[in-house]
């Protein structure tokens, strides 16, 4: 594995994948639907290009969460593995793979926190890193705050 290429599984090892190229950014996110797929208070994603991003063994399931995000899991274990919009938007060129999943979770420092408004008291620290709230259902306007994360990964 070379300095900009990754590698991961699912739990049971039955979904491998790579990825070729550096993440563009790392950050958290807070929302219920979060939440509520991983069984967490929040999960940690590390963004790639989609086109970097090759299953190698397996078909990962796909699960259409709402009208613009779709999420990928381990139909055997159950791993969550990763979660791309459809919105029509320039964030749907990218993929957000489960940080727990990498062969090598240590990627980097998260640069945001996600979905800010559900955030849990007891996860909340004052850690310096911008927070976002996301309780709009406009895709156009979850789109500008996909510009907003991309900016600021792109600064650090």
């Amino acid at each position: 594995m070379g300095k900009n290429s990754y590698t991961g599984s699912c739990l049971c090892g039955n979904i491998r994948y790579t990825i070729t190229e550096p993440p563009l950014f790392v950050g958290t996110c807070h929302c219920r639907m979060c939440q509520k797929w991983t069984g967490s208070p929040m999960f940690a994603s590390a963004t790639f290009a989609t086109s970097a991003v090759k299953v190698l063994l397996g078909s990962p399931k796909k699960y259409k969460s709402s009208e613009v995000s779709e999420r990928f899991f381990c139909n055997d274990c159950g791993s969550s593995l990763f979660t791309r919009y459809c919105s029509g938007g320039a964030f749907d060129s990218l993929t957000h793979i489960m940080v727990g999943t990498l062969d090598n979770p240590e990627v980097g420092k998260p640069v945001f926190h996600y979905g800010a408004e559900s955030e849990l008291s007891w996860m909340h620290s004052e850690d310096g890193i911008p927070r976002i709230r996301i309780d709009v259902s406009d895709p156009a306007k979850q789109n500008d705050l996909i510009a907003e994360l991309v900016a600021l990964g792109q600064k650090t």
